[in-house]
């Protein structure tokens, strides 16, 4: 019996010295928080700056621009992931000849700045250069007309397309 009361002193005072450990930290970081919000608020108010991101009443109007930089092994995971791969569609075949000619085609296509890609395409026994990436066959022949000034001898040819990338409109 005299045991049992022992243990259960020992529990009591364990419990007591607990819940008072937890609230002198529970303090401390309260106390902390509200320093650090009050030093932000200096300093944000020095910058020339009224609202803070800790207001509760901020609004927020108008967009931004967000750029993502990421390492290429992640762009080909994130592109290998995509629902849909290719989907039908239309591109534009500049040049048809050897690997050797077509590497030097591609370059100069390349430096007149065209905002089309290039994509090498082999048909046996000899490579072909097409370009851009048209969902319909009236928005190909559009560029097309582009594309000939340069390349008189361009034509539109059906083949698979990346997906379009969707961007959002200028204000």
């Amino acid at each position: 019996m005299l045991a049992h009361n022992r243990f259960a002193n020992r529990f009591i005072d364990f419990m007591r010295l607990s819940i008072l450990l937890s609230l002198i930290i529970l303090l401390l970081s309260t106390d902390t928080v509200i320093a650090q919000n009050d030093s932000l608020k200096k300093v944000l108010t020095a910058l020339g700056q009224r609202k803070t991101a800790l207001d509760t009443n901020v609004q927020v109007k108008g967009t931004g621009n967000v750029t993502i930089v990421a390492d290429s092994s992640i762009i080909r995971l994130e592109k290998s992931t995509r629902k849909f791969k290719d989907i039908k569609g239309y591109r534009i075949q500049i040049f048809l000849g050897s690997l050797d000619q077509a590497k030097s085609e591609r370059n100069k296509y390349l430096s007149l700045g065209l905002p089309y890609s290039v994509y090498p395409k082999q048909i046996v026994p000899e490579q072909a250069l097409h370009v851009g990436d048209f969902i319909s066959r009236m928005e190909m022949e559009k560029h097309l007309q582009v594309i000939q000034k340069f390349y008189p001898k361009a034509f539109g040819v059906v083949e698979l397309i990346e997906p379009p990338k969707f961007s959002t409109p200028k204000k």
